[in-house]
């Protein structure tokens, strides 16, 4: 099959720091879930208390790129929009929450604090995101209110989801599910929209000091902001999360020109997949240390999530590799379902999860 992950104009290059962008935040993704998974079989060591510092970066870098990516699609009719953007999408949700609830329920428990899946959570999916696919389902509802708004003045856009995300920042709003970090990083995919061609101008600056500068300025807020308990305080986490999407930009223009780092040039160009697959051995291996009970020194345990992450990015191009060309698996079953990218969105990347 054609991978539309890997789509190039025909005399337009990709934009590498883009890609590398993406490789750096789904991996940040992976390690999250590595860890929490881990936690719950007592496995992650000392990774178990930093795994919270890296929330203000990994989601909101991620969405702020699929924005930018989003921004020529949203301005095809809206039916043209869904079939070349969101039907993939919605049924690649629907089909892998269904394939992740059933494997779950086949393990054994995951730890003390309950079930990871019940049998409803395969009706409630539209109503209660998955927590591990949700950002999937994000996407659709994200471009469609990006749809919606587009002839508004983007700083009304921006102010309202702004103020969105500091009511679900501060926990002012509250669902306890998915919903919210929906509801506080609507703001980061609508904002890339406006920005994203003002962005691209200023990347040609970007320096290796300029990364240097802003990761030692974001550690030290992080530190600063969970020192003294100030994730609960307004505008808070929207203003760390516009730092750490500056830093991930940064990061990934220094990074995308070292050789050395194309690997992760080539991730984010997987992102899809990735996301898809990379929590099933992570839950088959948390099930299995739970129902042997075994134990590992915290040092030793620090390591297992690291390795974890990386044997779960493996598995998942594996995967990839072998069912990229099985209808249905990460296509659409029914090819007329999801239109092909046309002339005015091939301008941008075109794999689905941009």
């Amino acid at each position: 099959m054609t991978d539309t992950a890997s789509f190039v104009i025909r005399g337009t290059p990709r934009e590498a720091w883009i890609d590398v962008a993406k490789g750096i935040a789904i991996t940040l993704v992976v390690l999250y879930h590595s860890v929490m998974y881990l936690d719950r079989v007592g496995l992650a060591g000392t990774m178990a208390p930093l795994n919270p510092l890296l929330d203000t970066f990994r989601l909101p870098l991620f969405f702020f790129m699929s924005g930018i990516l989003a921004a020529k699609a949203i301005r095809l009719p809206y039916w043209q929009l869904f079939r070349q953007r969101m039907s993939l999408l919605l049924y690649l949700y629907t089909a892998w929450v269904a394939v992740q609830t059933l494997f779950l329920l086949a393990l054994p428990p995951i730890g003390p604090d309950g079930p990871v899946a019940r049998w409803s959570d395969l009706v409630t999916l539209f109503i209660r995101p998955n927590i591990n696919l949700w950002f999937i389902y994000a996407l659709p509802i994200f471009l469609t209110v990006a749809w919606l708004t587009r002839r508004w003045h983007p700083l009304i856009a921006v102010s309202v989801t702004g103020a969105l995300a500091v009511l679900f920042g501060a926990q002012i709003l509250h669902t306890a599910t998915p919903w919210d970090k929906m509801g506080r990083y609507l703001v980061f995919f609508l904002a890339a929209i406006w920005l994203g061609p003002r962005v691209r101008h200023l990347i040609p600056r970007v320096r290796w000091w300029h990364m240097a500068g802003l990761c030692g300025v974001y550690a030290g807020v992080v530190l600063i902001m969970v020192k003294l308990s100030l994730t609960k305080v307004p505008f808070v986490l929207l203003a760390v999360s516009v730092l750490a999407v500056l830093v991930g930009i940064s990061a990934a223009v220094v990074l995308s020109h070292a050789p050395v780092f194309d690997f992760m040039r080539v991730l984010g160009s997987r992102t899809l997949p990735i996301y898809l697959v990379h929590t099933f051995p992570m839950a088959a291996l948390a099930a299995i240390v739970m129902a042997s009970g075994a134990t590992l020194p915290t040092n030793a345990a620090t390591a297992v999530p690291l390795l974890l992450c990386g044997a779960a990015i493996g598995l998942a191009l594996a995967t990839y590799r072998r069912l990229a060309a099985v209808p249905g698996v990460f296509t659409v079953p029914v090819a007329s379902w999801a239109a092909p990218p046309r002339k005015a969105v091939r301008e941008e990347h075109s794999e689905p999860f941009a």
